[in-house]
């Protein structure tokens, strides 16, 4: 195994899955690859094409400033845990989509993701980003409760 992809929201969750893929990652000398999607936030396209240019700047520019952070505390997780090469990747689009597309490019062994996350559908036995990956990702996915 060369390289893990963990995908991570901020959550609790996302977190144990960030602890899971740095000991793997660590275990194997395997490189770890720390992903955050920006989207699936809830706010329709319709809704954001109704705010003014200024206003779509400094929200794009809020999401981008969250995502950054939720990519520091996961790599600073990481590191702790001791894994030594840590890439960082923000991307816009849909999240299990977004995911898979990086994975490929990168040609990552393994997506390792929590169960749920904090989308709207937390409250579900599986989370829908989960769920997607498991269907669509041509390569292994492991699930961390």
């Amino acid at each position: 195994m060369k390289l893990i992809l963990v995908a991570t929201d901020g959550s609790e969750t996302a977190d144990r899955a960030v602890d899971y893929a740095a000991n793997l990652a660590k275990r194997h000398d395997a490189g770890l690859l720390v992903v955050n999607v920006i989207g699936g936030y809830g706010l329709p396209d319709s809704v954001f094409s109704r705010f003014t240019h200024a206003q779509q700047a400094w929200l794009r520019e809020l999401l981008e400033s969250m995502s950054a952070q939720t990519l520091t505390k996961a790599r600073d997780r990481a590191k702790g845990l001791g894994a030594t090469t840590i890439q960082l990747e923000s991307r816009r689009g849909d999240v299990a989509q977004t995911i898979v597309e990086i994975a490929q490019e990168k040609d990552a062994d393994l997506i390792v993701v929590g169960k749920r996350g904090e989308g709207r559908l937390a409250g579900l036995l599986l989370g829908s980003v989960s769920q997607k990956l498991v269907s669509l990702a041509p390569r292994p996915v492991t699930v961390v409760p």
